[in-house]
């Protein structure tokens, strides 16, 4: 557990099975800026796209897409 907790102060990743493109057009479609991304990264599965943007809280969200 953390030691000092406070709101806006996580990240966290998911993992989405939409391509990047989609899920880049969703957060346009709904007014959600992109902080980051496209960008290559590499997860526990190999590569993948991830695309960042914040919670309504302010936390760094990745949703990142692997490559097949």
């Amino acid at each position: 557990m953390a030691k000092h907790l406070s709101t806006g102060s996580f990240d966290f990743c998911l993992e989405s099975s939409n391509n990047v493109q989609e899920t880049i057009k969703n957060f346009e479609t709904n007014n959600i800026q992109i902080e980051l991304g496209p960008v290559v990264k590499h997860g526990f599965k190999g590569k993948m796209m991830s695309v960042y943007v914040r919670d309504p809280d302010g936390n760094l969200v990745e949703i990142s897409t692997y490559h097949n």
